[in-house]
């Protein structure tokens, strides 16, 4: 076993205890105090690194709860369109067009489909790049949670002023 230096000088006579005792005590005061000149500056130092990590921890917190939030809205809306999503017929005989940002789909619907999406009582949704028809009611739960998944209700044409043939109304079911 290695016998430490201290032992070493007190065995050979060079040092006596009193001297090893003053050593130690020296050696205990020198790690317990710190360097008067620079601890001001270095505690601050900490001090503001602690603030930062604080800050920057918080902020991640913030942007993990945000995408928990979003991920919970999706997964709500997502159940409340397949819980409330209006079957379409497989033998449909009317076509629906609607506008989707710039491009116009459509989807096959029947004849009371077509009624109820003229007069607001059905409405389309867009969920994972397919079309659903929705009853209007689960449209306010929907946008509450996510807006933009259900498409806007179609405007309805006011006539301009001076328009001769505005005294006669066009049916919203009128097919060309």
């Amino acid at each position: 076993m290695a016998i430490s230096l201290q032992d070493q000088l007190l065995k050979a006579g060079v040092a006596n205890k009193q001297q090893a005792k003053k050593a130690k005590q020296a050696k205990k005061k020198q790690k317990k105090s710190p360097a008067p000149e620079n601890s001001g500056q270095q505690q601050a130092d900490l001090d503001a690194a602690r603030k930062a990590k604080a800050e920057k921890d918080r902020e991640l917190n913030r942007q993990r709860q945000a995408e928990q939030a979003q991920k919970a809205a999706a997964a709500e809306v997502r159940q409340l369109i397949n819980q409330h999503r209006v079957a379409l017929p497989e033998k449909a005989e009317t076509r629906y067009n609607f506008v989707h940002g710039k491009t116009i789909k459509s989807l096959w619907v029947n004849d009371g489909m077509l009624n109820q999406l003229a007069r607001g009582q059905l409405r389309i949704a867009v969920l994972e790049e397919s079309y659903t028809l929705i009853p209007a009611d689960i449209v306010e739960r929907i946008e509450q949670r996510m807006p933009g998944i259900v498409l806007p209700a179609p405007e309805t044409e006011t006539p301009a002023e001076d328009d001769p043939y505005a005294d006669y109304q066009i049916p919203d079911d009128l097919m060309w």
